[in-house]
């Protein structure tokens, strides 16, 4: 292959590669405020019973829920912290302690005997 042909073989890689980025920001940002996205608590495990929708939107925010419920879904640009007792306090259930769950995008969680108190959805690119 000729210096000539090369070159040409490497500015035409160059030119799809940032092609390809310049595509791909739009998409992404198209994705994040796609209203498919959703997280949902459930009050029976397995995501059955009554659902419990939320708004993955609201970041930052710990929110005590009025029941407790067993399982999570969350298909959603959010990573949602799952605290045992509310104001999204640390520990086992009725106790104190660095104890909490983190359920990451596109994931689901059974928190079978003790349910969920409290949540607070933080953004998963930040």
């Amino acid at each position: 292959m000729s210096v000539r042909r090369k070159s040409f073989a490497v500015a035409a890689a160059a030119v799809a590669a940032l092609s390809s980025v310049a595509v791909a920001q739009p998409a992404v940002a198209a994705a994040q405020s796609d209203p498919g996205y959703f997280v949902k608590f459930y009050m029976g495990r397995n995501l059955t019973g009554t659902e419990i929708p939320v708004d993955y939107k609201v970041t930052n925010v710990c929110v005590n829920l009025p029941q407790r419920p067993k399982s999570v879904v969350n298909i959603a640009p959010v990573n949602a912290e799952i605290y045992f007792n509310p104001d999204c306090t640390t520990g086992f259930p009725g106790q104190t302690g660095g104890y909490y769950v983190i359920v990451g995008a596109v994931h689901s969680g059974d928190f079978d005997g003790w349910g969920v108190a409290s949540y607070r959805l933080r953004p998963e690119y930040s």
